[in-house]
């Protein structure tokens, strides 16, 4: 099931440049995070130190005046928490952005914006954060400078600190994508990501309307071929359940992944920080003159024999 579609926008954006209103649908749970992933995350963008880091990818609906959170609550919201915090206990001039407003609880907006020990046992879902806000205070104390951490850890989510903008049209089947990435389980492979990064309906996109149909239509017909089973065991011998689509072994091998290496969004990052430095157009062709070339390989009846698996 592929739901990546031309009416997407797709980037990575800093922490500090997300603004705006984000409603949690009530097809969703509460915020669910415990100490050890508040923990997790804290230690991450932490350690990171001055290098760039990018979470995982923060799906969301365009409505009329705010975005409808698709997937990516539980982070948001422990970033908005996290970034609360450090409004509060050591930067009172600075100004949070972005909101949250969960449809179950009427009053979350409110209770996001200043924390209460008393009202966190009205519910499930103020305990959750209130816990959550008591762990990053927990965090915070437990560092030798608590005031250079909180400097440092704003610093990083002010101008490194990443996440995979994935924003869908307002026509889009917000709950049938939701139950795909979250109940499915199924989330989003580099492989849509980078298929997004060419199909965007940004308006800064180097690629007109009939240039993306064209390489779409490209696109698919490259994955067609890959599903010749001849052709993609002479190419790999690694199981086809690694990949939910094929083609993600084209992007993979031109972006160098090894076959143990465990980073989910390796080959997106890859082609996000190419899409920096050169034009789509130039990478759409580097990866079908990838394919052609091991296309050429398969045909070639001496080399078949010299290379395949």
């Amino acid at each position: 099931m592929n739901l990546v579609k031309p009416d997407i926008k797709l980037e990575t954006k800093l922490v500090g440049s997300v603004d705006g209103k984000f409603y949690i649908p009530s097809y969703q749970r509460g915020y669910r995070w415990e100490k050890d992933q508040v923990y997790r995350l804290l230690d991450d963008i932490y350690t990171n130190g001055a290098k760039s880091y990018c979470l995982q990818p923060v799906v969301v609906r365009k409505l009329t005046d705010r975005y409808e959170l698709i997937d990516g609550q539980q982070r948001l919201t422990t970033l908005y928490i996290l970034l609360k915090y450090i409004q509060k206990e050591y930067k009172p001039r600075i100004k949070l952005n972005y909101s949250l407003n969960y449809e179950t609880r009427t009053d979350s907006e409110a209770f996001l914006d200043s924390v209460d020990e008393v009202l966190a046992e009205t519910n499930i879902d103020f305990f959750y954060i209130y816990s959550a806000y008591r762990t990053i205070d927990g965090w915070f104390k437990g560092q030798k400078d608590d005031v250079i951490a909180a400097d440092k850890i704003y610093e990083y989510l002010a101008e490194r600190v990443k996440i995979i903008w994935y924003e869908v049209d307002e026509s889009e089947d917000a709950i049938a994508l939701f139950t795909r990435l979250n109940i499915g389980k199924i989330p989003l492979t580099s492989a849509e990501l980078v298929k997004a990064m060419f199909l965007s309906r940004d308006n800064n996109s180097e690629m007109d309307r009939k240039k993306q149909e064209e390489v779409s239509l490209q696109w698919d017909n490259i994955e067609k071929e890959l599903h010749n089973n001849s052709l993609w065991y002479f190419l790999t011998n690694r199981s086809n359940v690694k990949y939910q689509t094929r083609i993600d072994l084209i992007l993979d091998l031109i972006s160098g992944k090894s076959a143990d290496n465990k980073e989910k969004y390796y080959t997106f990052f890859y082609f996000d920080d190419l899409n920096q430095k050169e034009n789509l157009n130039e990478i759409w062709k580097d990866i079908q003159h990838t394919f052609l070339i091991l296309k050429d390989w398969y045909e070639d009846h001496e080399l078949y024999h010299k290379i395949g698996y």
